[in-house]
This record gives structure tokens, C-alpha cells and sequence, in this order.
């Protein structure tokens, strides 16, 4: 049956310039009848491809079949080993064959997929038409009692945006991916975000990577999400929940996006995952977002390595453990581009030095015999490390816009973590629950004896939030989700408890890929 609809779909294809061409055509200048010529030729050309394939196809459908065929009747006539007889080598590796043939024959394999068709183009050089393109939308209402543009307790500014109060849109998102050639492909990713009352239009990624590079390498150069961490180099579609762990946003300010390459390999393993990587970027966009700016500079000022294994446990359990290292620094010298930061006191002050967070994350699912489509779990954490060192500068109580206060040398120590899971419990319909905790420790920043600079700033508490959230969601298709969240936390201080409610949409127009594990 397959077969004659390829048939009918191919009769189909060679039919439209037919009865399109004379009317639209008619009166065009002779390039362009001829233009058509060519189009007509390739259609016909792909026609017979298509019934020569089809001819192949069916020849090896009967071949697989009578093959099947013998293999069962040689299994039922084949005597089993007397009680008690180990086999013997060369007997285990038949019997070894025959299971992987009985795996590959019981099913006929489906057929193969159409190339793509190469269309002549105005250069004379067929090209393959391979450019797949994504749309999603995502938007959202929110209730919170907490304003989400303050700044939270015991940090420094980082640059995390909260989800604004009311109805917003999220991060609409249009993709553009495919391969160049045989040794490349592209991808680009435009963000659509929401600013106060307007909305801008945003670079999330742009990059291009190898193909087939030996040895399981890979490159990767351009604008994209670092492959640190387990939910880092998640797009926001991608998310269990609404918003991103606090972890993150105090950290990283979101989640570490930069301008750069990366050189990843993955082990040759049969069973197991085993992938090391590592980064070289420019640091502009980093720890401090747009407070740390390394535009324009000749040295890179951000690094990572990163680490990744995982695997199987049967047929209904898989897992993914990795660790991962990231380095920013500011410079110094004549070279340095400190990081600067207006505090919620309206004092600014500037540091020096930098950052370094290691990371640990794991990941289990279970579905049952792999098939998550009506059941299935996922448990998720990740644990921070981040160690900042350095010196501050200030320029608080100065008549002249100069460095007038200049701190000592300190190192704060600050971690956090956040654990989730996530459970199917029946097909189209999940319940997940995250706690939220981070340690960021007392600190005066090398500043202790100006302590006006930092009174009554976010940074003097020194304060170490939580926060607790439930969501459910319902997706009627791959394309289409609708989640309900709730969240409490105390991330803006002493006493400010925030009580949050979402109700979000997020939908998929055109081919959608499967996402990473």
C-alpha cells in the first residue's frame, strides 16, 4: 500500500507544472520558459528515482520476508543442547547472530526516505534545499506579591530577569537550522522578548559546527548556550518550569550564553555515554552580563571544561551524570575591563578579579520498557560552587568622578543547588515539584572599612534564599503545552516573602526536533 501511494504522490508531483506552467508562464521571456524546462526535467528525473527506489524496495521486502521465513523454520528444527552441555564457543556466537538477525528481520524495515530534491539555481550548480525553520510562542500571566525588578538579597546585580507581573510574552523564538554542505551546518536562533512596554528583537544563537569530523570530535563556533551543567544549554520551551533555578540566576544571570568555540569528543562506546569538552570565549556576556563587558578586546576572558557520561539500566532506566568547570576573569593591568554595579543605595562600585564555579548535575528518567508516551519520571540536580576573588573599588562620597575608595583583596565562597522531579501519571498530563537553595555567605567585599558603601544595599544581609515550586501541565500534542505553576520564596530579603502564580502557553509551528536527554 505504501508503495502505490509513493506511486500516486510521485504521478502527482509530475503533474503540477503541467497544469500550472502555460497560464502563469505564458507571457514570461524566454529564460524563464526555459527555467521551467529545467524544473520539468529535474521533476521527471525524480520520478524515475522514485520508481527505481520503490523496485529496490519491494525486492528487499521479499528477500527480508524469505529469509525470515528460513530462519524460523531453522529454529524450530535446530535441537537444543543436551541438560547440563555449557555450548561451546562457536555455538554462542551463532546463537548471538541469529538473535540480531531475528531483531533486524521480524520487522520490515520502512522506506527510505526521499532525498531532498536539488533545484537549478541561476549560478548553473544544483544545490540540495535543506533549511528546516521552528517557531515557537510562549506567553504567560503572572501573580506575584514581591515586585520581580528588585534586585535579590545578598548578591551583587547579576542581570537575571524575573517574569514580569500580569500577561507578558516570553521568548517567542524563530529558527533557522540545517546542513551547509557535507562537512557544516548552520544554526540561528531570533528571540522576540517583551521590554517594559515595546519588545525587541534578540541574537540568542548563531553558530556553525562540524559534520563527520573523525575520532567522534566536533567544532562549534559562534554565538551559543554553553554546554556546562545539565540545563544551561536548555532553550526556555525545553524547561519543566516557568522561570530558571535560583541557583542560576545568582550565578550566572540567567543562563551563560557567549561568543566563541568549543572542541567536544565523544568516546567511541557502545553502551555508555562519555563526552569531554571544552570553551574559549569572549566574556562579554558573562558572569556580569552587561557588566562586564570584553567587547572589542584581543584576549578572551572566559573558559570551561566540561565532562559527560551516562547510560542504560535495562530497558526502562537511563541516567546522566557530568561535572563541569567555568573561569571568567577581568584582566588586569592596562588590559583589565572591570565589572560595574549600581547597587539598590544607588552607589556603584567596581571589581576586579574573578570567578570560578564548578559544577555537578545528574539526571535518571524511567519510562517503562523506554516508552514514556504513557507514563514516565524524571529526576533532576545540578549543585554550584562559585568562588569570586578580587578587589573593589569605589567612587562613593568622591567630588571628581574617580576611584576615591580603594578596597582590600576578599574571596567569597557561595553555593547552591536545586533538585526536581517530574512525573507522567498519565498520558498528556505532568506534576513536577523543585526546591531552590543558595549559600551566599557574608562578605564585605573587601570593603569593610567604608561601610556606607554597601548600607541598606542588597548585598549587606549577605542573605541565603529558598524557594519552593509545584507546577502541573497538560500537552494535548508535542506542539502544544499549557502549564499551571506555584511558587513561594523569600529571594528579596528577610520578611519579603514572594507568593507566585503562572499560567503559561508554549506552542510549536513547523518540524520540531527531539530535544537533548
Amino acid at each position: 500500500m505504501s508503495c502505490l501511494s509513493t506511486r500516486a504522490i510521485a504521478g502527482a508531483l509530475c503533474l503540477i507544472p503541467a497544469v500550472f506552467s502555460a497560464p502563469l508562464y505564458a507571457q514570461e521571456a524566454p529564460d524563464v520558459q526555459t527555467q521551467l524546462t529545467q524544473i520539468q526535467a529535474s521533476l521527471q528525473q525524480m520520478r524515475s528515482d522514485y520508481e527505481r527506489r520503490i523496485s529496490t524496495l519491494e525486492s528487499q521486502v521479499n528477500q527480508l520476508q524469505r529469509e525470515n521465513a528460513q530462519l524460523s523454520s531453522k529454529k524450530q528444527t535446530t535441537a537444543a543442547p543436551p541438560a547440563g552441555k555449557t555450548p561451546s564457543k562457536a555455538e554462542q556466537r551463532i546463537a548471538k547472530a541469529e538473535s540480531i538477525e531475528d531483531a533486524i528481520t521480524a520487522v520490515a524495515p520502512p522506506p527510505a526516505a526521499a532525498a531532498p530534491t536539488p533545484f537549478p539555481n541561476l549560478g548553473g550548480k544544483d544545490r540540495t534545499i535543506d533549511l528546516g525553520a521552528e517557531l515557537f510562542l510562549d506567553a504567560k500571566y503572572s501573580s506575584q506579591s514581591q515586585n520581580p525588578e528588585n534586585p535579590y538579597s545578598g548578591v551583587l546585580p547579576n542581570g537575571a530577569e524575573g517574569v514580569p507581573r500580569g500577561f507578558s510574552i516570553g521568548e517567542t523564538e524563530l529558527v533557522f537550522k540545517g546542513a551547509v554542505d557535507n562537512l557544516f551546518r548552520g544554526e540561528a536562533r531570533f528571540v522576540l522578548e517583551q521590554e517594559g512596554n515595546s519588545t525587541s528583537i534578540k541574537t540568542e544563537e548563531v553558530f556553525a559546527e562540524t559534520l563527520g569530523l573523525p575520532w567522534g570530535t566536533k567544532v562549534k563556533a559562534g554565538k551559543y548556550w554553553s554546554s556546562v551543567g545539565y540545563l544551561n544549554d536548555k532553550h526556555p520551551h525545553e524547561w519543566d518550569f516557568v522561570d530558571l533555578p535560583l541557583v542560576y540566576k545568582q550565578v550566572f544571570g540567567g543562563q551563560l550564553n557567549e561568543t566563541g568555540a568549543q572542541l567536544s569528543w565523544i568516546a567511541p562506546t557502545d553502551n555508555m555515554l562519555f563526552k569531554l569538552g571544552g570553551e574559549i570565549a569572549q566574556g562579554s556576556n558573562g558572569y556580569g552580563q552587561s557588566f562586564n563587558s570584553n567587547f572589542n578586546q584581543n584576549k578572551p576572558r572566559l573558559g570551561t571544561l566540561f565532562a559527560k557520561t551516562g547510560g542504560d539500566i535495562g530497558d526502562s532506566h537511563s541516567w546522566q551524570g557530568g561535572v563541569s568547570w567555568v573561569r571568567s576573569t577581568t584582566g588586569s593591568g592596562t588590559a583589565a575591563n572591570q565589572a560595574s554595579y549600581t547597587l539598590s543605595n544607588n552607589n556603584d562600585v567596581n571589581f576586579s578579579g574573578g570567578n570560578t564555579t564548578w559544577i555537578a548535575d545528574f539526571v535518571y528518567r524511567w519510562a517503562p520498557f523506554g516508552n514514556p508516551t504513557a507514563q514516565n519520571l524524571k529526576l533532576q540536580s545540578e549543585m554550584f560552587w562559585n568562588k569570586q576573588s578580587g578587589s573593589m573599588t569605589s567612587n562613593f562620597d568622591c567630588t571628581e568622578a574617580e576611584q576615591c575608595i580603594q578596597g582590600s583583596n576578599f574571596a567569597q565562597n557561595q553555593q547552591g543547588f536545586y533538585t526536581q522531579g517530574i512525573y507522567q501519571f498519565i498520558p498528556k498530563w505532568r506534576a513536577g515539584y523543585r526546591y531552590d537553595r543558595v549559600f551566599n555567605g557574608t562578605n564585605s567585599y573587601g570593603l569593610s572599612a567604608y561601610p556606607d558603601v554597601l548600607a541598606n544595599s542588597q548585598v549587606q544581609s549577605g542573605w541565603d534564599p529558598y524557594r519552593n515550586t509545584i507546577m502541573m501541565d497538560w500537552a494535548n500534542s508535542e506542539y502544544s503545552l499549557i502549564r499551571l505553576q506555584l511558587a513561594r520564596d523569600n529571594a528579596y530579603g528577610p520578611g519579603l516573602y514572594n507568593n507566585a502564580i503562572y499560567l503559561q502557553y508554549i506552542m510549536s509551528l513547523g518540524a520540531h526536533g527531539s530535544h537533548k536527554y
